[in-house]
C-alpha cells in the first residue's frame, strides 16, 4: 500500500517523473484499449503540470475533452462524473496488478478532478503484535478465544498460558464451524447475487441456440442497396477496397462479441455480408443481424416491429405507438467528430418470414451497434432487462432500445431505454 503522503512536483526532473509514469498508466491493459479514459488523465495531469488546476471544472471537461457545447446540462449528461469514475477504478487496478514498484504515484481524488501524486512506494508487511498485559485465566462462553501473541517469561505467566491455550483449543472446532457458516452464507449471497443476470443471459439466447444448425452472421456493407454481384472483370484491388466489403470497425467488434457468445452455446457459425445473402440463406435457421441502415436485411425484416429504424439526414427509431417522438435520432449530415450520441435496437424475435429466429444488433450509427453487442453479450448489462420486462421472457418475443455516449470516436456503455415483450 501507498503510505506517502501526498508530493507536488516543483523542478523539470520531477515534471519528467509524472510525464514518465503518466506514460505507462496509459500504456497499460486498463487504459490502451479505450480514448475516453485515456483523454480524461492525461488532460487533468497535464493541466496541474502547467498550474491550470481552476480550469479542472466538471463543465470545462465536458467542453474540453467529451466535446460538449459550453451550455450543456451537466445533470442531464454526467460524462465527466461518469468517466472520473472508471478513471478512479482503472488507476485503482493498475497499481493494484504492479508488477514492480513505482517510483510515483497518481490519483484522481474521489469527488475532485484535480489529480494527487505521492512518492516513494513503501508496501507495509504484517508484524506480530506484542501483548504485555496479563493472559485471564478463562474466556468468556459468550466470546471467541483471545489470541495470544506473547507472553510475559516468568513461570506464572507461563503456567497461566498453558492453562487459557488448553480452553481456547476446546473451543476452537466451534469457532471454526462459525467461520465456516459464516463462508458459507457469504458464497450463498454471492450466487444468489450474480444468479438473475446469468440466468436473463441463458433466457436471451436458449431460443437462438436450441438447434444444432450453424448460426448465421449476417452484416452489413458499406452500400447496402449494391445488390448485384460484382462483373468477372472486377479487379482485385477494386474487389478488395470496392463498395461490397466495406465494414466499420464498430461492426466487427459487435460480430466478434456475437461469435463468442455463439461458441460459449457449444454452436458453430459463420458470416456473410447483407448484399450477398439470400433469402434460402435466412429461411429456417438462426440469423444475427448486425447493422441497420447498411443491412438490407435488418431494414426489411424489422418492418414489422414496434421499433424500427427510419432512414433519411435525421436517421432515427421511430416507435410505431409513439410515432411523432424523434427523440431517438442522430443527425448523419454533421461531422462525424461532432456526433455524442448514438441509438440501437436489440430485438430477439421469431420471423413468420424466415421461419426461423432472429437477433437484430443494431445501431442508428455504428456506435449504436457496438453498445447493442455489448448489451447482449454482458450479463451485467443485461440486468437492466427485469425492470423493464416481465420475469420469464425465455419464449417471448423482445425489443428493446438503447442509448450510447459517442466520445472521440468511442461508443460509451449501453443504456436501456425501453424495451417491449410481445
Amino acid at each position: 500500500m501507498w503510505t506517502a503522503k501526498s508530493w507536488a512536483p516543483k523542478t523539470s526532473s520531477d515534471r519528467r517523473l509524472v510525464e514518465e509514469e503518466l506514460s505507462a498508466i496509459l500504456a497499460s491493459p486498463h487504459f490502451r484499449n479505450s480514448k475516453r479514459y485515456p483523454a480524461l488523465l492525461q488532460y487533468v495531469v497535464e493541466k496541474y503540470l502547467n498550474g491550470q488546476v481552476d480550469n479542472l471544472k466538471e463543465r470545462t471537461l465536458g467542453v474540453e475533452v467529451f466535446g460538449r457545447q459550453a451550455d450543456y446540462d451537466t445533470n442531464a449528461d454526467p460524462i465527466v462524473r461518469v468517466s472520473a469514475g472508471e478513471v478512479r477504478k482503472r488507476i485503482a487496478q493498475y497499481y493494484h496488478e504492479a508488477a514492480e514498484e513505482r517510483k510515483i504515484q497518481i490519483d484522481l481524488p474521489t469527488g475532485s478532478y484535480v489529480p494527487e501524486f505521492r512518492k516513494e512506494r513503501i508496501r507495509s508487511r504484517p508484524t506480530l503484535a506484542l501483548v504485555t498485559e496479563p493472559i485471564p485465566e478463562s474466556v468468556p462462553e459468550s466470546g471467541p478465544p483471545a489470541l495470544l501473541h506473547a507472553v510475559e517469561s516468568d513461570e506464572r505467566s507461563g503456567d497461566k498460558l498453558q492453562q487459557s491455550f488448553g480452553k481456547a483449543l476446546l473451543r476452537l472446532p466451534v469457532v471454526l464451524s462459525l467461520c465456516a457458516l459464516a463462508a458459507l452464507a457469504l458464497v450463498a449471497t454471492y450466487f444468489v447475487h450474480r444468479a438473475s443476470p446469468t440466468r436473463q443471459m441463458e433466457q436471451l439466447w436458449a431460443p437462438l441456440v436450441q438447434t444444432e444448425d450453424p448460426v448465421l452472421i449476417v452484416t452489413g456493407t458499406g452500400k447496402p442497396w449494391l445488390i448485384s454481384p460484382e462483373s468477372p472483370e472486377t479487379s482485385l484491388t477494386d474487389h478488395m477496397i470496392g463498395s461490397y466489403h466495406h465494414v466499420s470497425l464498430s461492426d466487427v467488434v459487435a460480430i466478434s462479441r456475437l461469435a463468442i457468445a455463439v461458441e460459449k452455446h457449444n454452436r458453430n457459425y459463420f458470416i456473410k455480408e447483407a448484399s450477398s445473402t439470400s433469402m434460402a440463406d435466412l429461411r429456417g435457421r438462426t440469423v444475427i443481424l448486425v447493422g441497420a441502415l447498411n443491412n438490407i436485411w435488418t431494414m426489411q425484416l424489422s418492418n414489422a416491429l414496434r421499433f424500427r429504424f427510419v432512414p433519411g439526414t435525421l436517421a432515427r427509431i421511430q416507435d410505431m405507438k409513439n410515432p411523432q417522438n424523434s427523440t431517438w435520432s442522430v443527425d448523419y449530415s454533421k461531422p462525424y467528430p461532432t456526433v455524442a450520441v448514438d441509438y440501437g435496437i436489440v430485438a430477439r424475435y421469431h420471423d413468420s418470414y424466415t421461419n426461423g429466429n432472429i437477433l437484430m444488433i443494431a445501431g442508428i450509427g455504428p456506435y449504436g451497434t457496438e453498445a447493442a453487442s455489448e448489451f447482449v453479450s454482458s450479463p451485467q448489462y443485461l440486468s437492466q432487462v427485469e425492470h423493464l420486462v416481465p420475469a420469464g421472457f425465455k419464449e417471448a418475443n423482445l425489443e428493446m432500445v438503447l442509448r450510447t455516449e459517442v466520445t472521440r470516436g468511442e461508443a460509451g456503455p449501453p443504456q436501456l431505454l425501453a424495451a417491449y415483450a410481445f
